[in-house]
């Protein structure tokens, strides 16, 4: 049952699109070096989030990814594998 995920993001998305979709409340669920990964609400929709303090990018993820994201950091996974995540996450969009 276990299937090699994808670390890429959905999209890039502006502080306004941010905003937009967080407009109902936001909830930092972790951070780890220059990253937090983030989910906001509007309505009944979650959405999440990666967001890079360093230069201020924001990556709209699935709900996938922030489930995997959020499990190996707090579940015993190893620190730099979650961070080689987040980077790829970073990397996967312009």
């Amino acid at each position: 049952m276990s299937t090699k995920i994808e670390f890429v993001a959905l999209k890039k998305i502006s502080r306004e699109e941010f905003m937009e979709l967080a407009q109902d409340g936001m909830r930092e669920l972790f951070d780890l070096e220059q990253y937090k990964v983030l989910d906001g609400a509007k309505g009944d929709e979650v959405t999440h989030f990666v967001y890079d303090t360093g230069t201020h990018d924001c990556y709209l993820i699935d709900l996938r990814t922030s489930y995997e994201l959020l499990a190996a950091y707090y579940c015993g996974g190893d620190k730099q594998t979650v961070l080689a995540s987040l980077n790829k996450i970073a990397a996967s969009v312009e």
